[in-house]
């Protein structure tokens, strides 16, 4: 029988449930180094003091144009804004200004200051929109696996002020909501979050604002357990009285999923831009 601790590893660490992690990588890499090539873009702006606090901006054709911000995963503690410039792919044909946002990676700093940074992140988007070729009252965002998880855990929480910074809609795509199983999972080594840290930053707990609408996206090929979380998270949403949508993606697990975030057909494309056209 599978010990509890191995159980968590297996449905926790997406690198031991999907083979072959590296090719789809390198197919992120391959596509953004193509997408930084063929488009017009500002690279490397910095929106803040720390040493990752910097985005590429990707402007769509017209000024003043939606503006949708994405973060990459890398389980707080890798991956990079490069590895994900092939979203603009997706969106800037739709009308979309796009920005990949960078932030810095644990055993750097902890994650309550990563969450912190992404607040100040989508503050300085906000107030730079129209020089980015956006309209800041159409801010939306998206993240994908740690990405997503900070993008839930930097919204106001239920009851507090809207701030002017905040999002008019987010996709969370393959997020970790509920933080206690990274305590008992072998990347904690370098995340280094400690029992203290779980409450506050689980969203799970602490629904974000009802202000902005939630889609929270599930590949139907990842784990039970990461499935759960994504469905959980949008029920406790509504609970709360929130506005949040479950969507699964048949057949998707954690890295392919964003396979689905390459072109202006793609499903997550579509389900971006529906909000943030609106």
């Amino acid at each position: 029988m599978t010990s509890l601790p191995d159980d968590i590893e297996s449905q926790y660490n997406p690198r031991k449930a999907v083979a072959n992690v590296e090719a789809f990588a390198e197919r992120a890499a391959a596509r953004s180094a193509a997408t930084r090539a063929s488009r017009r873009a500002r690279l490397g702006l910095r929106y803040g003091a720390s040493p990752l606090s910097t985005l590429d901006v990707f402007p769509a054709d017209t000024p003043d144009a939606p503006l949708h911000v994405f973060l990459h995963g890398g389980y707080w503690r890798g991956r990079d804004k490069g590895d994900y410039s092939y979203v603009a792919d997706a969106l800037v044909p739709l009308g979309i200004t796009t920005v990949v946002m960078n932030y810095d990676l644990c055993p750097a700093v902890e994650l309550p200051a990563i969450v912190r940074q992404v607040r100040e992140g989508l503050q300085w988007i906000h107030a730079h929109a129209r020089e980015l070729g956006g309209d800041p009252a159409h801010l939306t965002a998206s993240g994908h696996s740690a990405g997503a998880h900070l993008i839930a855990a930097a919204l106001p929480l239920q009851g507090e002020p809207a701030p002017a910074w905040m999002p008019r809609a987010a996709v969370l795509v393959s997020g970790i909501y509920e933080l206690q199983p990274v305590l008992s999972i072998s990347v904690n080594q370098e995340i280094r979050l400690r029992p203290e840290q779980v409450d506050a930053m689980s969203p799970m707990r602490h629904p974000p604002t009802a202000a902005v609408p939630l889609v929270v996206v599930a590949g139907g090929a990842e784990t039970a357990s990461w499935v759960g979380q994504s469905r959980d998270f949008a029920k406790q949403c509504v609970a709360a009285g929130g506005q949040a949508a479950y969507v699964e993606l048949p057949g998707l697990h954690h890295y392919s999923i964003m396979n689905a975030l390459e072109r202006p057909e793609d499903t997550l494309a579509r389900l971006i831009a529906a909000y943030a056209r609106a």
